[in-house]
């Protein structure tokens, strides 16, 4: 019987005491992470990473600790271990305790244990660690559309889970068309971390939709989708023509008229079409344009002559002509303005005239003037 008891004593030791190192690496109580939640009343943690305690099926040794306030006490502690499988212990009367707990598995995979503490009055807190350090791959957003030759960006989270440190190299698994190229900003980080995953297409690139994986650690996938579709052509601009006139203002009166000015026409887009100029002048002027209509070259110009004519009859002023061209073949319309400013004018003299004799009657009366007082003995200075 002694010797049955110093067994299971060294048994007891062997397990509590010294880290088994079978199989996945064993974390110790001062590397572990864990991802805390609940009240600030309750507090609840991992003493110790978990313990691989059998290879297979694996078995693992759990050590969690618990604490409420110093007048309440911890009420129950509910294990979910991940796999399906809950437990609930309870306690009463110790604001502060700990328990160790055992577990078997049914397979190798990575499992989150969470523990959750209440204490006799509701106050909740929890618990939760991965069998082996883990995270995560997110990507938003899932599907992007291009057109050939263009780039999408994806924005890449790679999350901690349950708080576990994990350092994480991304990459493509699924291979890409002709011309396609991809690129992550960073490639890689310790969780959590965000990253932007480029792909950018060739025109060459085939039309089509495509699906492939960024993978971290050669262990976790995001499925992404890319749908790349055809450039455009563009479409052809239909023919025009633009028009203009210089000068857009003139000074002129009937002892200056005629006025010439010059109407201009641009053919776009191969236009090649005759095109009327029309005008609609006051009483008292007349426009007329020669040659008229004017038929540009493709991507040329032409001009036409407008010949303005102003009558004696007409009032001085600023008259504003809208003139007009049109095509029938496309048809089409564009105007302009053309400011015609009319001053006055004496019959039979311009107005050039009319200001020299201006200016010789005020000398010869000035020279008269002078005369008459030099006859009369006077001298002025």
């Amino acid at each position: 019987m002694k010797i049955i008891s110093a067994l299971v004593l060294l048994i007891l030791v062997t397990v509590f005491c010294f880290p088994i190192t079978l199989g996945y690496g064993i974390r110790t109580g001062s590397t572990i992470t864990s991802h805390v939640e609940g009240s600030q009343v309750v507090q609840v943690w991992f003493d110790a990473a978990p313990q691989l305690t059998t290879l297979y099926p694996p078995a693992y040794l759990f050590n969690v600790a618990a604490k409420t306030s110093s007048v309440l006490w911890i009420a129950n502690l509910h294990w979910d271990f991940g796999d399906g499988s809950t437990l609930d212990v309870p306690f009463s009367g110790q604001n502060q305790i700990s328990e160790i707990r055992a577990h078997q598995y049914g397979d190798q995979s990575n499992h989150i244990i969470t523990v959750t503490a209440t204490d006799n009055t509701g106050n909740i807190g929890s618990v939760c660690v991965t069998l082996k350090p883990d995270f995560s791959i997110t990507v938003s957003p899932s599907t992007q559309t291009v057109k050939q030759g263009d780039n999408a960006a994806y924005n890449v989270n790679v999350g901690s889970v349950c708080g576990s440190l994990t350092h994480v190299v991304l990459t493509i698994s699924s291979p890409f068309p002709t011309g396609v190229t991809w690129s992550f900003n960073p490639e890689s980080g310790n969780t959590p971390f965000g990253s932007v995953l480029t792909i950018q297409t060739g025109t060459t690139t085939p039309v089509g939709a495509y699906s492939f994986a960024i993978v971290g650690n050669e262990t976790h996938t995001s499925t992404v989708n890319l749908n790349v579709i055809v450039v455009p052509s563009p479409q052809p601009q239909p023919s025009d023509f633009t028009f203009s006139v210089a000068p857009n203002s003139v000074n002129m009166s009937s002892c200056n008229s005629p006025q010439m000015v010059t109407m201009s026409i641009q053919s776009v887009n191969d236009f090649n079409s005759p095109v009327t100029i029309m005008a609609n002048p006051p009483s008292g002027m007349t426009i007329s344009f020669s040659p008229n209509p004017v038929t540009p070259p493709k991507n040329g110009a032409a001009s036409s002559q407008a010949t303005v004519t102003v009558s004696g009859l007409m009032s001085p002023g600023n008259y504003i002509i809208p003139t007009n061209a049109t095509s029938t073949t496309p048809q089409i319309t564009h105007s302009t303005l053309l400011t015609i400013k009319v001053s006055g004018c004496i019959p039979g003299f311009s107005f050039e005239s009319i200001l020299a004799g201006i200016a010789l009657g005020i000398i010869a009366l000035a020279s008269i003037k002078r005369r008459r007082m030099h006859v009369s003995g006077k001298t002025y200075v």
